[in-house]
């Protein structure tokens, strides 16, 4: 694969030749906040011992219900959160250091938001919203230049013609058409990786399809890498080359998107795949009904677990689940799992075990 996706080479030293080396990598990244509650302040550990890759060329999802890390995640990589402990690294180089530059680190990592609806101005022509950004990064100078460009990218999305769009305002499009522009907004800085928070959540079932397609022909025509976010799975696994379950500030299993499907490990990955509406997920494959956790509270990050943080709501939960730290399992296809039902298994072996909780400073 080109290196010309790569983060920028003068980011440092460190930054290898091969174009495998991830755009971002976290190691055992710890994001913990001081709230109020009722019983006074309290520790809410958001993300907890994450680690992390992306590669360049590469789609990979974070799949998990609302509250298990996956935004806190990627606010990390877009510098809204500092992190509290762990490392990040963005293409080899520490992000502190990659981050220097900040307007050049805006460019190179761009977001997609949820709501196309709220995220584009809607006083402002799609030309204004399109071009902004290629002005203030001075991507293209001159007026002819700047409207060939914006008639460019607006066609890059599919937006076409462009010329039947440019010109009229966000509440004159559809939800997939205001996303596709967002989408072009991002592209017009040539960046290397997109953020996408839950892009298609608010978007009518039959459009949803249209921007995961455009998203996967970025990927294959430009290099792409994208940090996919969703609570649905079964997008994930129509998108993603990796899938990464997160449950309770985690990341619990991972792995090639095929295998997390096909044959998962952690229960809480079982649960999300019998919960997608695809009756042939588990067709012929052996695995059991759906687990049954509708009357378990859902996780609290405030307090310290010693092991797993869904044995509360887990049939198949036992002593040593709450007992000790869980070792980390890992296979030779590249399959992670934070579950000790994987020592049922010849394919995976254990690592060493997670770190104990420490308090936020």
């Amino acid at each position: 694969m080109s290196t010309n996706h790569d983060l920028d080479q003068n980011q440092g030293p460190d930054q290898g030749s091969d174009s495998r080396a991830p755009v971002f990598e976290t190691r055992d990244l710890s994001v913990h906040f001081r709230v109020d509650s009722p019983e006074g302040k309290v520790t809410v550990r958001a993300l907890d011992g994450i680690d992390f890759t992306l590669h360049p060329g590469e789609i990979a999802a974070l799949v998990g219900e609302s509250g298990s890390g996956k935004t806190t995640l990627a606010r990390v990589f877009s510098l809204i959160y500092p992190p509290t402990g762990g490392e990040v690294l963005v293409g080899g180089v520490p992000l502190a250091r990659a981050a220097k530059d900040e307007r050049r680190y805006y460019r190179d990592t761009q977001l997609i938001f949820q709501d196309p609806f709220a995220s584009l101005n809607a006083l402002k022509k799609i030309r204004h919203i399109v071009e902004r950004p290629l002005r203030i990064h001075r991507i293209v100078k001159s007026r002819r230049a700047v409207a060939d460009k914006v008639i460019e990218l607006l066609e890059r999305v599919n937006l076409t013609p462009a010329s039947r769009y440019i010109d009229q305002y966000p509440t004159d499009l559809s939800g997939g058409q205001r996303q596709r522009v967002a989408i072009a907004k991002s592209l017009a800085v040539n960046p290397k990786v997109l953020l996408a928070d839950e892009p298609t959540s608010m978007l009518d079932a039959s459009i949803r399809l249209e921007v995961l397609n455009l998203l996967a022909d970025l990927r294959d025509s430009e290099g792409l890498a994208v940090l996919y976010i969703t609570h649905d799975i079964a997008s994930a696994r129509y998108l993603s080359d990796r899938i990464n379950v997160m449950y309770g500030g985690r990341i619990i299993e991972s792995g090639p998107t095929e295998k997390i499907v096909s044959d998962p490990v952690h229960p809480y990955t079982r649960l999300l795949l019998d919960a997608a509406p695809d009756p042939a997920h588990f067709k012929g494959s052996g695995h059991s009904a759906a687990l049954d956790t509708s009357t378990a509270a859902p996780v609290d990050n405030s307090v310290e677990v010693l092991g797993c943080r869904f044995a509360n709501r887990c049939p198949l939960a036992r002593p040593e689940c709450t007992s000790a730290p869980i070792p980390r399992y890992t296979s030779p296809d590249g399959r992670d799992v934070l579950c000790v039902l994987a020592d049922q298994r010849s394919d995976f072996t254990p690592t060493t075990p997670t770190p104990a909780v420490t308090s936020a400073r």
